[in-house]
């Protein structure tokens, strides 16, 4: 086997390692997101994602909205009934992983 090819298997483990690293840590997050935020934080940028989430039906929309705007700053918006949330601001991945939990 050329060194080649040693290298891309090793690409290859080491990338389904970070994955499955991800998938454990983030795990009701895409993991692209994830990915986008670490090149964000390695190139020291802070971008605008917009954010959806998926509620369970019955919650407090008015409690969770003031909840997300004293940690963003920004409004949500609730569409279907409650059951989703959509809001925009800077997200990096230590707020990502406090929405995850």
């Amino acid at each position: 086997m050329s060194n080649q090819e040693n290298g891309v298997k090793e690409v290859v483990k080491e990338f389904t390692e970070a994955d499955n690293a991800i998938k454990t840590v983030f795990s009701k997050v895409d993991p692209l997101l994830v990915v986008r935020l670490i090149f964000d934080e390695k190139a020291n940028r802070e971008n605008i994602y917009t954010l959806e989430m998926i509620l369970k039906p019955d919650q407090d929309t008015e409690q969770i909205r003031e909840r997300v705007i004293s940690v963003t700053g920004m409004a949500p918006g609730f569409y279907l009934k409650g059951t989703k949330m959509i809001v925009s601001h800077n997200i990096d991945l230590n707020l990502l992983k406090r929405i995850n939990d």
